[in-house]
């Protein structure tokens, strides 16, 4: 009885493993058409800037989700800008896509559009919009809010007039090496010190990066024009973005009703999908056609109108957040550090070229006990551990022009 049960049991288990092989065995790669489709539709960027800026036009193209290129820049086009008075202005091509023009200064009682020749003679339109005046932003504020600082937009039109409004903003802040290094060797092969106010300076590095959200606004639905803390940015203190200051180069533009439309829907399908109760994907059309292809899709809204900014910079020191002082790596684990004693002089140098000839590592600081009457040691330790350009997010130790300290 007991031989009987062991060997129901044995067949059981011989077929739940066959199943098991034949269901795997079954399985074939499915990649759906979203992912392995090559659309190659033109994506246009930017806005016809009415007043004393430049415009800047970027074109694109779309890639395979499964490619991986992330970047597909339209090259060698020809971009005009047109009005509906017959008027038109050139853009010259810069690099990677990007099409530029000094600053137009342009009526504002005129409309306007863009047109698109590329390499391949195919030609696009957009359609003549209508062109805007942007208010001045009234301030940028912060705020420390749920362990990390909250950046507020605040602007408004005494006349009633723009009701709809996008931004986008530059952000630069200062990061910082493990440790740094005070001395150099100079051209004699000595010691020196460093002059940390030049470039000279491996500690300090700046880094600089770009919004990636769509913002929008709208009074349309309020008695006044005003736009009050509208949330612009959140920058968690774990990033450390904020730990050695933070600056925001804020820019403003009016947007009419379909381009406020048609960002909102942008917005909606990239933001706001996830979950069985965020809104469902909509249709996205834009305002520029393929005018060789009718039938081609085009990706991209063009407007025109000034443009305003406004710079903040939020201060470490006024947040009441705790924040990093350093984020790794490197850290203590991978840094080791050495000493080259001073004496005897006569192979001091020679000793200092064993040891720091490569580049491989670097002087720190130097160390003079209270009771010496000079310099007895200098402390060495690798060049990872203290240029701030080998780290992440591998800045520049250029300071910008704008930096208030």
């Amino acid at each position: 009885m007991i031989k009987l049960k062991m060997r129901k049991a044995d067949h059981i288990i011989y077929l739940f493993v066959l199943a098991l092989a034949i269901i795997t065995g079954c399985k074939k790669p499915y990649a759906p058409p979203i992912v392995t489709a090559d659309n190659n539709y033109l994506v246009v960027e930017g806005i016809i800037n009415t007043g004393q800026d430049s415009t800047f036009i970027r074109l694109s193209r779309t890639v395979k989700i499964s490619s991986t290129t992330t970047a597909k820049p339209e090259l060698n086009a020809i971009i005009t800008v047109e009005s509906d008075q017959n008027d038109s202005y050139s853009l010259k091509e810069d690099s990677d896509g990007l099409y530029s023009s000094p600053a137009l200064n342009l009526s504002m009682t005129n409309k306007y559009r863009l047109r698109i020749k590329t390499a391949n003679n195919k030609e696009y339109l957009s359609d003549f919009v209508e062109a805007k005046s942007t208010p001045a932003i009234d301030s940028v504020t912060y705020e420390g809010k749920d362990g990390g600082a909250q950046i507020y937009a605040n602007t408004h039109d005494p006349q009633n007039k723009t009701r709809y409004y996008r931004w986008d903003f530059d952000e630069t802040w200062q990061y910082v090496a493990f440790e740094q290094s005070f001395y150099k060797l100079g051209a004699d092969g000595y010691p020196v010190y460093r002059n940390l106010n030049s470039s000279d300076n491996l500690y300090f590095c700046y880094k600089s990066g770009h919004s990636k959200n769509v913002l929008i606004g709208s009074t349309a639905k309020l008695t006044g024009d005003v736009i009050f803390k509208l949330p612009v940015d959140f920058i968690h203190a774990e990033s450390g973005k904020v730990s050695h200051g933070y600056s925001i180069l804020l820019r403003q533009y009016a947007l009419t009703e379909d381009g406020y439309n048609y960002w909102q829907i942008l917005k909606k399908n990239t933001e706001q999908l996830g979950s069985i109760f965020d809104a469902q994907p909509s249709n996205l059309t834009g305002n520029i056609h393929c005018t060789t292809n009718p039938a081609e899709p085009v990706i991209g809204y063009l407007s025109a109108s000034t443009v305003t900014t406004k710079r903040a910079f939020v201060d470490q020191y006024k947040l009441i957040l705790t924040t990093p002082n350093y984020l790794p790596p490197p850290d203590a684990s991978t840094c080791p550090g050495g000493t080259i004693h001073v004496a005897p002089d006569s192979t001091f140098k020679e000793r200092l070229q064993i040891t720091l000839g490569s580049g491989d590592s670097v002087l720190t600081v130097a160390e003079q006990p209270i009771d010496a009457p000079a310099i007895t040691a200098y402390r060495y330790t690798l060049v990872e551990c203290v240029d701030c350009r080998r780290k992440a997010p591998f800045g520049t130790i250029t300071k910008p022009v704008f930096w208030p300290y």
